[in-house]
């Protein structure tokens, strides 16, 4: 499932925003096993448990946006919704805060 986000930011504030993001998403849903890292410049892989099944998937940071592209087993594809809604609010809210100037 790709999906894209705005985020009105630069590349490099766009990046910082998704660390934070999913430093946050790890914490907040340590019971999924989360996992997050950087695997180029402006790309990194993620991955989490739902369900007793792994799910994983790729985030290319551009200027403006962001595409995930998370890939779900065809049993779960009812659930990639949910786990998409997650990682967007995730998202939006550390780019909110990257564009109040609230990032360190």
């Amino acid at each position: 499932m790709k999906h894209t986000i705005d985020t009105g930011l630069d590349q490099q504030l766009s990046k910082k925003a998704i660390e934070k993001a999913m430093d946050a998403y790890k914490t907040r849903f340590a019971d999924y096993s989360p996992r997050f890292d950087w695997t180029g410049d402006d790309r990194g892989e993620f991955s989490f448990n739902a369900k007793g099944v792994k799910l994983n998937g790729n985030i290319v940071v551009r200027d403006r946006k962001v595409d995930v592209d998370m890939h779900v087993p065809l049993l779960f594809r009812v659930f990639q919704g949910k786990a998409m809604e997650v990682i967007e609010e995730q998202v939006k809210l550390w780019v909110e805060k990257a564009k109040r100037g609230e990032l360190t």
